[in-house]
């Protein structure tokens, strides 16, 4: 069992965390946006760790996404997909963090199989991230004619990533 003060605490990290790779994100595309992105982000990150079951938190994963779409536009280098991949993980990590924020009791301490269960749904996310963004950086290089290889080649490795969370998800 992890005790509730160590477990939450680190939850609440997380969140900041992602929302500080959030305004790095904004920073790379858009500097002008920043202070703007930055006062947004704290007043409703406020909200969602207040209310992390409720409202408050579908208002963070919102803003985080609003805000990374103002401030980009459509990826097509290598490095505007990484970007792009770096911000779905950091709004996956919210969204996940806020979910087990709002199921668990406050001081209530979190099993190590559930603290188990939560990475490897994150680590799923996170790749599932990582692989649509190389698949996007592919397609936006590769001749019309071969998008539909691309396509399955991602759905190949999409359904062996969501076997393995599948996988992981029994044994705990």
């Amino acid at each position: 069992m992890i005790p509730a003060a160590r477990w939450r605490t680190v939850a609440l990290a997380v969140v900041v965390l992602a929302d500080l790779v959030v305004l790095g994100v904004v920073t790379t595309l858009m500097l002008g946006l920043l202070a703007v992105a930055a006062l947004l982000l704290a007043a409703v990150t406020t909200w969602g760790l207040l209310r992390p079951g409720g409202w408050g938190a579908l208002a963070l994963v919102l803003t985080q996404v609003a805000v990374v779409a103002t401030a980009g536009h459509s990826p097509e280098t290598a490095a505007d997909w990484a970007l792009a991949a770096v911000a779905a993980i950091a709004v996956c990590a919210t969204h996940l963090t806020l979910s087990l924020l709002g199921a668990w009791p406050v001081r209530a301490a979190l099993p190590t199989p559930t603290a188990l269960r939560w990475l490897s749904h994150a680590a799923f996310l996170a790749w599932s991230a990582i692989l649509a963004a190389g698949l996007g950086a592919l397609a936006s290089r590769t001749p019309l004619d071969a998008g539909p290889w691309v396509l399955a080649v991602g759905l190949i490795l999409l359904a062996g990533v969501t076997g393995q969370l599948h996988l992981s998800s029994r044994r705990t």
